[in-house]
């Protein structure tokens, strides 16, 4: 068995050289023989040299038509993308140049805007102009209307035309559209009951002066019509109820007492009335011929009688009559 694997191993090699040495044969053969079969084919036919010369010309020459008709689009195309970024560039101008007008359109517009601005404010103040020097000026009554609306609500000290006796204290109550004026004094603040008096702001006259207590004074021409008597209301929102809550003075009836007062040596008369009420109740009105309205009982009434007598006489007047009507329920007036 030791002699077999010696042998063995001594074959080795000798087959590897020699597998060697065939392939490298087998080489030499492919080598050899196509040569000697393409060498007689090559000098039977002279053609393949030609070819071999010209073909590459002829590829060349096809190669270089097909990059002519190639180079010739290529210059189309260069010659439309040329024509238009032309276009394009002339556009552009074009562009350009509206938008440069359209800067100077708005540039124009702007200043004509303000041109207009200018004109409209001119034409506002010409019409507001106009307007102060056609509008009507105020009345004596509009403006003492709107100066009483100043103190609407607070106390005012109010004079009467033709009398000397001290001013009344009246509450500023209402200064209506029509520009009259309405006054209201409470119980206790000129006579024992509640009443208003209506003026006219054309017959009165206005001084903001303070007197006392009073923020404004007030002069009163003439009233209109007699005071309206409303009882004991305290407030003037309440009036209204008092109105009619009040019974009313019988004044188309004959005086409860009047009497009437002339001054010597002057032309001037005065008068004094007294009314009882129409369902014959202790209530009597008190008027003077000087606007002065006062309503309360026979005895409270009496009393003011009595200070207007008085004031009257210490003036130099003298009473020149006097009457007394008919009184209903047995109230009497105590007057002389």
């Amino acid at each position: 068995m030791a002699d077999e694997a010696m042998n063995s191993a001594d074959l080795g090699p000798s087959k590897r050289v020699w597998g060697i040495a065939i392939v490298f044969m087998i080489l030499i053969l492919v080598a050899i023989i196509p040569q000697m079969f393409v060498k007689d084919w090559l000098c039977a036919n002279p053609w393949f040299h030609s070819a071999l010369v010209d073909g590459p010309a002829v590829i060349a020459a096809i190669i270089a038509w097909r990059e002519l008709r190639h180079s010739a689009e290529a210059n189309e195309h260069r010659r439309q993308m040329s024509e238009e970024l032309s276009g394009a560039k002339r556009e552009l101008g074009g562009l350009k140049g509206e938008a440069t007008r359209a800067g100077e359109y708005l540039r124009q517009r702007n200043e004509l805007e303000q041109q207009n601005m200018a004109l409209r404010e001119k034409l506002n103040a010409s019409t507001q102009e106009i307007a102060n020097n056609l509008k009507r000026p105020l009345t004596k009554a509009e403006r003492n209307a709107a100066t009483l609306n100043k103190y609407m609500r607070k106390m005012a000290s109010v004079s009467q035309e033709g009398q000397t006796n001290s001013p009344i204290v009246y509450e500023i109550v209402d200064v209506n559209e029509d520009n009259v004026l309405t006054l209201f004094s409470t119980p206790g603040t000129n006579a024992t009951g509640a009443y208003y008096n209506k003026v006219d702001c054309e017959d009165l006259a206005i001084d903001e002066r303070p007197h006392g207590s009073c923020p404004v004074r007030i002069h009163v021409m003439k009233y209109q019509g007699q005071a309206v008597q409303l009882g004991q209301c305290g407030r003037w929102e309440d009036s209204h109820v008092a109105a009619s809550a009040a019974p009313s003075i019988d004044k188309a009836a004959a005086a409860a007492w009047s009497a009437s007062y002339v001054k010597a040596g002057s032309s001037e008369t005065r008068r004094v009335s007294i009314f009882q009420a129409k369902d014959g109740s202790n209530r009597f009105q008190l008027e003077t011929s000087q606007g002065l309205v006062f309503v309360g009982d026979n005895v409270q009434v009496s009393k003011n009688f009595m200070l207007t007598h008085v004031e009257w006489l210490a003036e130099n007047f003298t009473r020149g009559g006097s009457g007394t009507g008919a009184t209903q329920g047995g109230f009497r007036l105590f007057v002389c």
